[in-house]
This record gives structure tokens, C-alpha cells and sequence, in this order.
């Protein structure tokens, strides 16, 4: 009996990043330089452009995305943000139908009308290079809907 095994978003990442010898400086949209660290043994990544909040990802964050991505017409959804005064979770652009959305209730386990940190910025920036979903001003698109 054959089995038909999928990729996870989580694992195409961190393999790349590992193959690239566990540090990469990529481009942000806005074409700043962004440098991805692999961490806690390659459990996780880090970023300098995250490093003042110290806050480590564990690569599952991006099946988070994948699944939201998935479910979304065209495979294409908001980024959304947690910047503004009205940005609480479920509310203003962080509502459950972004991508900071799902990352707030799937990957930080917020809720309703919490505030959250917002790392969407870098996290697509990850994607996009890693060739898992295509970043544009505003929107992120899965590339490949066989993902897991």
C-alpha cells in the first residue's frame, strides 16, 4: 500500500533555512534586509528584526498561515495587522479572516479583544523566499495548495 505524504509549510522552511546553514538574510517587502536565524536547535527561528521583543517562532507558525491560506478564496488572504488602537484580535484588521488574525488565535492562543504582537511583515518576507507564498502589499498567496 502506497502512501501519499504532503510537505508541511513548517518543514519546506526550516529544511531551506538548515541547507542554508541556519542563517539567511532575505528582503522585506519594503526591500530592507532581514536576517532568519535558526534556534533552540533547529526547532525554531528568530529574526534581528524581531530580536528587541526576543521572541523565538517555532516553524509551525507557518502551517498556521498555510491552513488560513488553504481555506481562503483563491488561496489568497489579508495580511491585517495588531498595529492599531482599534487592532485587537477579532477586531479592526486583526480579525480571523487575516493572516495576523490566525496567527493571533492559532500560533499565540489570544482572544477576542486581546492585543498581540504583529510579526506578519517578517513571516511573509519567509515565505516568499522560501517559495511557499507569494508576498505583495497587503495580500499573501499560497503558491503550492498540495501543502499540509
Amino acid at each position: 500500500m502506497l502512501f501519499h505524504t504532503r510537505t508541511k509549510a513548517s518543514d519546506i522552511i526550516r529544511k531551506k533555512l538548515v541547507e542554508s546553514g541556519g542563517t539567511v538574510t532575505i528582503s522585506l517587502l519594503d526591500q530592507k534586509p532581514c536576517t532568519i536565524v535558526v534556534a533552540d536547535g533547529g526547532c525554531a527561528f528568530t529574526s534581528d528584526k524581531l530580536n528587541k521583543h526576543r521572541l523565538k517562532f517555532d516553524f509551525s507558525v507557518f502551517d498556521v498561515i498555510v491552513d488560513l491560506l488553504k481555506d481562503s478564496p483563491e488561496h489568497r488572504a489579508r495580511k491585517g495587522n495588531a498595529h492599531g488602537k482599534e487592532d485587537k484580535v477579532g477586531y479592526g484588521k486583526c480579525t480571523s479572516d487575516t493572516v495576523m488574525g490566525a496567527v493571533a488565535i492559532h500560533y499565540f492562543g489570544k482572544s477576542q479583544g486581546e492585543s498581540c504582537f504583529d510579526p506578519i511583515f517578517v513571516l511573509a518576507a519567509v515565505m516568499d523566499w522560501a517559495g511557499v507564498a507569494t508576498n505583495t502589499r497587503g495580500y499573501i498567496q499560497l503558491k503550492n495548495v498540495d501543502l499540509v
